[in-house]
């Protein structure tokens, strides 16, 4: 009786660490997705990364989903929906639109400096 007790506890246990689990899961892809939205830009994120964390995402879908992990799909599944809003960006920017956010790591030199938005064509021929 006591071995059932005890292994319900732990079920009871590690429920409750999968769940905080995957509510970090999701609020840490926030700050990145809301940042990439409204500067409407990620140039600045490395491609290599954001495809490996695609593909990484989508293996541990269908291997969760085999073997039925719910629970541990729900943090997949919003690591692969925060990584497509990021790659979108990054291939298909908005440059023509002013960015309403900066963080404060991304002060301009000079108060004075002028902010120069390109379009999308302009910025392909200057780089």
């Amino acid at each position: 009786m006591s071995s059932d007790s005890s292994n319900a506890q732990i079920d009871l246990f590690m429920t409750i660490i999968i769940n905080i689990g995957n509510v970090l899961s999701i609020i840490y892809n926030i700050p990145q997705m809301w940042r990439t939205y409204k500067l409407k830009k990620a140039d600045d994120m490395s491609s290599y990364f954001l495809w490996m964390r695609l593909a990484s995402g989508i293996i541990w879908s269908v291997y969760c989903s085999y073997y039925k992990m719910w629970y541990v799909i729900i943090s997949w599944i919003s690591t692969i929906i925060s990584t497509i809003q990021i790659l979108y960006y990054k291939y298909y920017p908005v440059y023509s639109q002013p960015a309403l956010i900066t963080d404060l790591n991304e002060v301009p030199e000079t108060e004075n400096e002028p902010q120069v938005h390109h379009s999308y064509e302009q910025h392909m021929i200057l780089n």
